[in-house]
């Protein structure tokens, strides 16, 4: 939703993570049918909280993965790293045109908008009309971010064409699934290795975003026999940084339920997802916390280009898939 530029044919959708870079090709979108997945695991160092550190050899592992997921030359979407997005709701005048808002917020910025980075590049979308103002959805993230992505892909013989946020691709691939109740002011927690966003949609909108960085050396993450991923650090570290995050999940509702509504309205629903390897131990510990829903999403008609069901890790770049001619 940040960012759009052209072209439309068989497409390759690609999840890049300080931790991971996760592809997925659909046959179609109606009904979801998925054509290829790959994963491929990055070293420490060559991204950081979402900024390419090391770009030679993000070049060389992104090269090699074209060439073993076969996708040289192809159109390909991507997600903005979490930890640049900013969501936020402004006001706009009334006697605006919708294809005015944006030239009238560039002009607005940095005097009565203010974001965290300069020189953005982002999208809006109208929420509502009073007789007075428009209340405008405002999708942001530094255009440097963006364009540095742009210019590793394209480097690498890939074409992108789309630029979305997270947020918005899992609840796509969520509405599509039927899962979705607009009336529900729903906290969607993306609880990844290395770091957990948090969000809140309500009436099918993003009305809140927040980025979490757990601050472990997930290096110490480190796969046994059966591929699965096992914590060696210290286990009192692991518990404390996870209470840490679960404490931050608690403010979160709070400022939702307090300030944004002013107490009038709170969470409801919980959609977990991510690709933390303590995922079912996350979800009984949100149960244990919370009286209230917790969902993730689990479909049996979600399947791989081998026929079994998608695995979790994969449902990011499902989601993005979905966003067809948009």
């Amino acid at each position: 939703m940040v960012l759009r530029l052209f072209g439309k044919k068989r497409c390759a959708n690609i999840v890049i993570k300080d931790h991971v870079i996760r592809f997925v090709e659909v046959r179609s979108s109606s009904p979801l049918s998925v054509r290829l997945q790959g994963e491929r695991e990055l070293p420490p160092g060559i991204i950081h909280e979402g900024n390419i550190i090391d770009k030679e050899s993000f070049i060389m592992i992104l090269e090699e993965c074209v060439e073993e997921w076969k996708i040289k030359g192809q159109d390909v979407r991507f997600i903005v790293p979490d930890s640049f997005v900013v969501i936020r709701t402004v006001d706009v005048p009334n006697d605006l045109n919708d294809d005015e808002i944006k030239g009238y917020l560039y002009l607005e910025l940095g005097t009565s908008i203010h974001l965290p980075f300069e020189d953005p590049v982002f999208d809006i979308f109208v929420l509502g009309t009073t007789e007075n103002k428009k209340n405008v959805l405002l999708f942001a993230a530094p255009e440097q971010i963006v364009l540095d992505y742009v210019e590793v892909l394209e480097e690498v013989k890939l074409k992108p064409i789309v630029a979305d946020i997270a947020p918005l691709s899992i609840y796509r691939l969520y509405t599509n699934l039927d899962q979705a109740n607009p009336k529900d002011h729903l906290m969607i927690i993306q609880f990844d290795l290395p770091m957990v966003n948090v969000s809140i949609f309500h009436d099918d909108t993003p009305v809140f975003h927040r980025h979490l960085v757990i601050d472990l050396n997930y290096s110490l993450w480190k796969k046994n026999y059966n591929g699965e991923f096992e914590w060696k650090g210290e286990q009192a570290d692991l518990m404390g940084q996870m209470e840490d995050t679960y404490t931050e999940i608690d403010r979160i509702m709070n400022f939702y339920r307090f300030s944004m509504q002013q107490g009038n309205q709170e969470v409801t629903r919980i959609l977990l997802t991510g690709d933390h390897p303590q995922f079912d131990d996350i979800k009984k510990r949100l149960i244990e916390l919370y009286e209230i829903p917790i969902d993730t999403i689990q479909d049996a008609t979600l399947v791989d280009s081998n026929g079994e069901e998608l695995q979790r890790k994969f449902h990011l770049a499902l989601g993005l898939a979905m966003k067809e001619g948009q």
